[in-house]
């Protein structure tokens, strides 16, 4: 399945005024949870609703972008941050060793990660090879293997905006929190210690879905009476 990948100087929503060649945000955008293959939805079990991805392109293409010169550069400021210190802590079963495969994607309207049967893939068109397409794209690899997460949910948005700050700089880290905030874009709880003191992601967004689980349960209940 491909995960429609977002922002950046021009790809999915990063685009700015300055960008040279951005795209429409939401039409150079390729969602998460767009299937573009028949069997997509099939091998992955079922996410909740992906409800903000489209205000999460928008808030990205109203910020600044850092374009990379080329797809080698971009794979090169993949391996700084999946190298960094703070990437192992936070996602050590990410590492350099998988670290998806760079393609062109000559023809492709959009960036996008895939989950392919021989390893995890980033496509990224010549207009979408940006540092903010690229972390956006690698958190979604971070993310994935939780299915209980929404592709575009508050704990994407809250390690990108924490990814941004670490790899790109507070400055635009604020810049884009500040974007998610104009744009009704929720943003997850910082980061959790974990069993091993290590920083952990995406309590606060579990405990709200079961709790929306457990509010919807009685309702289907009454429905199927």
């Amino acid at each position: 399945m491909r995960l429609g990948r977002p922002p950046t100087a021009a790809p999915v929503p990063r685009g700015g005024a300055s960008a040279p060649d951005a795209p429409d945000a939401l039409d150079a955008l390729d969602s998460l949870d767009s299937l573009d293959a028949p069997d997509a939805a099939a091998a992955e079990p079922r996410r909740p609703r992906d409800a903000q991805r489209a205000r999460v392109y928008a808030a990205e293409s109203a910020v600044g972008v850092s374009p990379l010169p080329g797809l080698d550069a971009c794979r090169t400021f993949a391996e700084r941050v999946v190298g960094s210190l703070w990437w192992a802590v936070r996602f050590p079963a990410c590492d350099l060793g998988g670290l998806p495969r760079f393609r062109p994607g000559n023809g492709a309207r959009q960036a996008f990660f895939r989950d392919e049967p021989t390893g995890p893939t980033i496509t990224l068109p010549r207009r979408y090879r940006t540092k903010g397409v690229v972390l956006h794209e690698l958190v979604h690899w971070a993310l994935w293997s939780d299915p209980g997460l929404p592709h575009h949910g508050t704990t994407f948005t809250r390690v990108l905006v924490d990814a941004t700050a670490e790899f790109i700089g507070p400055e635009r880290a604020t810049e884009l929190a500040a974007a998610f905030a104009a744009a009704g874009v929720r943003v997850g709880a910082p980061a959790g210690a974990g069993p091993d003191d290590r920083p952990v992601y995406g309590a606060d967004e579990h405990r709200r879905l079961a709790r929306s689980r457990a509010r919807a349960a009685p309702a289907r209940t009454a429905v199927a009476r």
